[in-house]
């Protein structure tokens, strides 16, 4: 935190506040990636999850880049100086492309020539995520040609987001396996509810899924459409169902 102002301090709780309010079970909702180009600024923005070893990007999450992009046009050119690092060492510090290659050789490679350049972006400045490998996950900001590098501010800033990144990403986990899991319950609830039914109620609970009528089904089973009426009266009672549409969906899940 030494090189954080008060002002980068008060960017850093207001983003920590925002974010918090949303509700999101995926890593991560554009929202979420399109604020963090107000802690940082930049012209471009990416949460990425990408294998090098097949070239492809599995999850790409931009804002502010531009929607002719090309994933393939990246590996035909690259990879880029940012990612080589991740590859060889495994560190997901905070990193800037300049920390790792001077400009005047950076600007000669293919990927900055053919890739970068064309998409009008220069500086590019990385925060590493934990993957499993050879999978890599990380947050890429970009600032334009002829822009100002990324400051050390900039880097600390960045950095000083991982651990709440971390507990996004661990919320973000129990919402989904919360969610899984009421849907088994409702899955099994609702198996648990038609096990319940006559034969004759399974028929017609079967019947009334296909969107036939009290009538088609008195007329399928050879019953009259009152006992129908009767027969869906049961089955709104055993199986909690308030409506037609309620036993057609349940049925559907049994």
């Amino acid at each position: 935190m030494t090189y954080l102002a008060r002002s980068d301090l008060e960017s850093l709780l207001d983003f920590v506040g925002d974010v918090g309010e949303l509700d999101f079970d995926e890593p991560y909702p554009l929202e979420l990636v399109r604020r963090l180009m107000d802690v940082v600024p930049c012209d471009a923005i990416t949460y990425q999850e990408l294998d090098p070893r097949a070239q492809i990007f599995t999850v790409e999450i931009g804002f502010g880049a531009d929607e002719d992009d090309d994933p393939d046009g990246y590996w035909r050119h690259g990879p880029c100086p940012t990612l080589a690092y991740r590859e060889r060492t495994g560190d997901l510090e905070a990193v800037r492309t300049s920390d790792l290659i001077g400009r005047r050789s950076f600007v000669e490679l293919p990927v900055f020539r053919d890739y970068f350049k064309p998409a009008g972006l220069e500086h590019v400045l990385d925060l590493g995520l934990p993957s499993a490998r050879p999978q890599l996950r990380s947050f890429v900001l970009f600032r334009r040609l002829g822009a100002r590098d990324f400051s050390e501010r900039d880097r600390v800033v960045l950095e000083a987001l991982r651990p709440h990144l971390y507990r996004l990403e661990a919320h973000a986990a129990l919402r989904r396996r919360l969610a899984e899991a009421l849907q088994e319950l409702d899955n099994e609830a609702s198996l648990d509810a038609y096990s319940v039914l006559t034969p004759r109620e399974s028929q017609i609970a079967e019947l009334l899924a296909e969107g036939k009528t009290n009538a088609q089904i008195a007329a399928v089973l050879w019953i009259a459409p009152s006992t129908v009426k009767k027969h869906l009266e049961h089955i709104y009672a055993k199986t909690g169902a308030v409506s037609r549409a309620a036993v057609v969906g349940r049925s559907r899940h049994s």
